[in-house]
């Protein structure tokens, strides 16, 4: 059997903020059609690996790379080193991003909202742009919303808007911080039911979440991350149902 592609390669990373190690040498690879969750408790570093992965944030050391393409690797002294201006836009295709927070132009309508980024950034025809707007709003059951702005609609809404807008950029892989926490758990469905059916399509996806039957149902594999460190990794279902390690134990626990 033919090995999938490497979409995703971090090796080593370290990232502090002051004296706090928020990331002591994490690595992990994602392969093309893979769904990586990514569990543990507030202040373990999930989002700040996710933010260094996504650029948000720099790491200190280790190397980034996606597929073919390095995007930062230490020097000589130990310190990571990012690729040039060039390098760095070509990463940023490669990925999409959906925020906890929706992040979306409040005065663009729904439509704008999506097709912004493949005509400034992609350049690309905007007859082609709209129609593929308009396939993606029908995916996320939004068809009807696509001249009314963001405030016109609830928050599970905004988020599947955030969702087709990272969609619409033809990323390699798609990265979510934490899709649900800022809505109450019947908007979560209608969101969690958009991320199953990217995850039916292949979609490579790496998603940070609190919602561990999700994770469970949903993951080729789990990531369980406390004070910067993986602690455990394995296939999902077998994490969370049966895990090895004490710390995943009591953090599980917590969550019956």
């Amino acid at each position: 059997m033919s090995e999938k592609k490497e979409i995703l390669r971090i090796d080593h990373i370290k990232k502090a903020f002051g004296d706090n190690q928020v990331l002591k040498d994490i690595s992990l690879t994602v392969s093309h059609g893979e769904v990586v969750a990514i569990i543990g408790p507030s202040g373990s570093g999930k989002s700040t690996l996710l933010r260094c992965a996504t650029l948000l944030e720099t790491m200190d050391s280790g190397t980034l790379a996606y597929g073919d393409l390095v995007v930062a690797q230490d020097d000589a002294s130990g310190k990571a080193v990012y690729g040039d201006k060039q390098v760095l836009k070509e990463a940023r295709m490669r990925f999409g991003l959906v925020f906890q927070q929706f992040n979306l132009f409040p005065h663009y309508t729904v439509l704008k909202n999506i097709m912004d980024a493949p005509l400034l950034v992609q350049k690309r025809e905007e007859k082609e742009v709209e129609q593929e707007a308009r396939e993606l709003l029908e995916k996320m059951g939004l068809s009807d919303k696509a001249d009314m702005v963001p405030c016109d609609l609830s928050g599970g809404q905004q988020q599947r808007v955030a969702i087709a807008r990272a969609l619409a950029m033809n990323p390699e892989i798609l990265f979510f911080d934490e899709p649900t926490s800022a809505l109450d758990p019947e908007l979560t469905k209608e969101v969690l039911r958009v991320i199953r059916q990217l995850a039916k399509e292949h979609m490579t996806m790496v998603i940070v979440t609190h919602e561990m039957r999700f994770a469970r149902d949903v993951a080729d594999h789990i990531i369980f991350m406390d004070g910067g460190v993986i602690v455990e990794e394995g296939p999902a279902q077998q994490l969370i149902d049966n895990p090895q390690h004490a710390r995943t134990k009591a953090f599980l626990a917590q969550d019956e």
